[in-house]
């Protein structure tokens, strides 16, 4: 199953001035940051941003937001397993464990791993929880890149 990749270009990043804004986003209105916090992935540069407009967690691009959210699963399936199961569902590890195909959601697989890479293809399963949606960071401040250490293509809005 491959991607289906959105033509993200890089966003257009401006000089901050006092009338200006620090990011604009997709469907949503030219915004200020309020506040930065660092996702701790190993394999991906995440950051959650908070705004007026709501909060977001922006990647440089799509393949490291799948990467991110392949990271979470995997973690937790090795770190809290009774979590990890009551999450995915007892029925549908056992049927992993037979080679059959199952899973939670739509997409049947027939393991683990490849239940885990599906969210590389999917990273807005995992981080959209407001929407399900992909969005593209139009334009950002160069303030905010230099806050940031790097500019973000696509944005997920949590709330």
């Amino acid at each position: 199953m491959a991607r289906k990749k959105k033509n993200v270009e890089r966003p257009r990043v401006y000089e901050k001035t006092e009338d200006s804004y620090d990011i604009e986003i997709e469907n949503e209105d030219a915004t200020d940051v309020d506040d930065i916090r660092i996702l701790g992935f190993r394999d991906a540069e995440g950051y959650e941003i908070v705004t007026s407009e709501g909060d977001f967690i922006l990647f440089a691009d799509a393949d490291d937001a799948g990467k991110a959210a392949r990271e979470y699963w995997e973690d937790m399936a090795e770190s809290d397993p009774s979590e990890f199961t009551a999450m995915v569902g007892e029925e549908t590890l056992v049927q992993w464990g037979l080679g059959r195909a199952a899973g939670p959601g739509s997409t049947q697989v027939r393991s683990l791993q490849e239940w885990l890479d599906l969210w590389l293809l999917t990273p807005e399963e995992h981080f959209a929880s407001y929407d399900g949606e992909e969005r593209i960071v139009m334009q950002i401040a160069d303030s905010t890149v230099n806050d940031l250490g790097f500019i973000p293509r696509v944005a997920y809005r949590t709330n």
